[in-house]
């Protein structure tokens, strides 16, 4: 029996880690879908006609953000790379300074994104 149950215990586990996010996902959105039909429903039975939702316009910059974003975190694996190469850190040393590079980086990255995407905006407006 103190076999079963210390096997029991690691699949417990995973299955509260791995499956109850998922059915408490599934439950939020089937509420959700549920809610705006019903939404639609008492208002087409008041008479209304129910608004047509249009899709937002698409983000024409989104290539240009993916791009800038991923040459962010490639120069900052490489920055924090070359730093834990030169001299002999520990090993969670060597992942932090990896991990603050490549963050640090990709934060700049955004900034570089922003000041590009600012310029083309006002050049736009300029029109």
């Amino acid at each position: 029996m103190e076999a079963f149950m210390a096997l029991l215990i690691p699949i417990v586990a995973i299955v509260c880690a791995v499956g109850l996010p998922i059915i408490l996902g599934a439950y939020v959105l089937v509420k959700l879908i549920s809610s705006n039909n019903k939404e639609r429903l008492e208002l087409a039975r008041h008479g209304i006609v129910p608004p047509v939702r249009s899709k937002p316009s698409p983000n024409k910059y989104r290539s240009l953000r993916n791009g800038v974003l991923c040459i962010g975190i490639a120069i900052g694996l490489i920055v924090g790379i070359m730093f834990t190469s030169c001299k002999a850190y520990e090993y969670y040393v060597e992942f932090l300074v990896i991990c603050s590079s490549t963050i640090l980086c990709l934060g700049l990255s955004y900034i570089v994104f922003y000041l590009l995407v600012k310029n083309k905006n006002m050049e736009n407006e300029g029109e």
